[in-house]
């Protein structure tokens, strides 16, 4: 027995509709899907599931969706894996292209999935930073590199730093490349962190509103270094903090680019 499924493809237009081969009837085994969302340069995906129902697993090992800031081939743009019937969560890429991934396996369908997308607009720093991100990424970046980028928000915000892909060379210690982030405009303020090799850093939330990240590399062996999405928040310790819901209140992200 052999079937062959149609699914998958390149999405253009700024807004859209994807779901699962038969939806809302149930899925066919053994299908492997992928579709490639790409919108104008400089705009953002923002990506809404409607409806999901995909049969479960602890490691979502039978069928599931993967879901990529960017194309697919790079693993290291994987926002996650999902599976089972709880829905996954609002996504927003941080350029002009996002990727889902299909995948169910020869026992056991459900219903499926349906997500939408449409185009979103990126919104730049308040300061006109132009880019956070590796020389040259996304290929190798440079030997001997010396960057740092200096981050400084209004009065009442704090700056929070997540890194979407990290690629750097490894070794313990991290003294050969690194990333190190300072809580303040200078190295001699609060170390926050010093980070190589291939593991993601925690996401970093400043204490004031200033942030410094530094990176360098050494005289050989590299990688394809890194890029962060910055979020900028009202601080928690302001008289702000009462107007709004503990923790704080979130802006939506902000995509350096070049």
């Amino acid at each position: 027995y052999s079937q062959c499924v149609k699914c998958g493809g390149i999405l253009s237009a700024p807004s859209g509709n994807i779901s699962s081969p038969n939806f809302p009837g149930l899925y066919p085994y053994n299908v492997d899907c992928s579709w490639l969302i790409v919108v104008t340069e400089g705009s953002s995906v923002l990506l809404t599931f409607y409806h999901f129902e995909l049969e479960y697993h602890t490691s979502c090992a039978y069928d599931y969706i993967k879901i990529y800031n960017g194309i697919s081939e790079d693993e290291g743009n994987l926002l996650g894996t999902f599976c089972g019937e709880t829905s996954p969560p609002q996504f927003t890429s941080s350029w002009n292209v996002m990727s889902i991934i299909f995948h169910s396996d020869r026992h056991v369908a459900h219903r499926g999935f349906s997500v939408g997308y449409r185009k979103g607009n990126m919104v730049h720093s308040p300061m006109g930073l132009s880019v956070i991100a590796s020389p040259g990424y996304p290929e190798d970046y440079s030997n001997n590199a010396d960057c740092s980028w200096s981050i400084h928000v209004s009065n009442v915000s704090v700056v929070t730093l997540v890194f979407w892909d990290f690629q750097l060379e490894n070794n313990e210690g991290c003294n050969f490349d690194f990333v190190a982030v300072f809580d303040g405009p200078t190295v001699s303020h609060r170390h926050l962190g010093k980070y190589c090799g291939v593991d993601k850093p925690p996401n970093i939330v400043t204490t004031s509103n200033q942030l410094l990240v530094v990176f360098k590399s050494d005289f050989n062996i590299g990688g394809r270094g890194f890029k962060p999405n910055i979020s900028i928040s009202i601080s928690t310790s302001t008289p702000y903090d009462k107007l709004r819901t503990p923790g704080g209140t979130r802006t939506p992200l902000w995509e350096p680019r070049a």
